[in-house]
């Protein structure tokens, strides 16, 4: 899984009108890969709540 918080951004020096775009699409691209490492994380999340609760059930289920 990657690092969903980048330490830095690339610094780049532009001119003219298509800075503007290009910026734009690094934003994107840095949107969209952050998007993806959250529902990495909130997958695993929620693989790790079904696991905690089956051992509570069986825990529960294994006292009475």
């Amino acid at each position: 899984m990657g690092n969903a918080y980048p330490s830095t951004r690339y610094q780049k020096q532009f001119s003219g009108s298509s800075a503007v775009h290009d910026d734009d699409a690094d934003l994107n691209s840095d949107a969209g890969s952050a998007l993806q490492s959250l529902l990495e994380e909130n997958a695993r999340l929620r693989a790790l709540v079904v696991q905690l609760s089956d051992l509570v059930l069986r825990n529960v289920v294994s006292q009475k």
